[in-house]
């Protein structure tokens, strides 16, 4: 089969007046990526990301994945001082037995409440 015989399935289509119109997931074949920030951007750090990793729940599950089949994450922070918080929950939330690559930097964001953004990468 050729990769153009593939499905293409999006997750979560945004279309807000005034910002990029986007997916927050894609899966094509065997692979399935997912970005996305807090819904609720007056939430601190903590709530931020557990929106976050609920979102993540919900989609790879509808999408047929599990946290055993991460391959890697991207992951943007407004104020790096806030990375402990982050790998607290993050080391929590992954599957112990498999953990994904992973790459946090310090980023603006396109809003100002929004303090952080994770991508993650997976295969199905």
């Amino acid at each position: 089969m050729k990769a153009n015989d593939v499905s293409i399935e999006r997750y979560g289509v945004i279309d807000v007046p005034g910002r990029p119109r986007i997916c927050l997931g894609m899966a094509h074949g065997n692979w399935f990526t997912l970005c996305t920030t807090a819904r609720d951007r007056s939430a601190n750090i903590q709530g931020q990301i557990d929106q976050i990793l609920t979102t993540f729940d919900g989609d790879i599950a509808e999408a047929g994945v599990d946290k055993s089949r991460l391959l890697s994450a991207q992951i943007w922070l407004r104020r790096m001082r806030d990375f402990g918080v982050l790998t607290e929950k993050w080391s929590s939330w992954i599957d112990p037995a498999n953990p994904p690559t992973f790459s946090c930097i310090r980023a603006d964001m396109s809003t100002e409440s929004a303090l952080v953004e994770i991508r993650i990468n997976a295969a199905r």
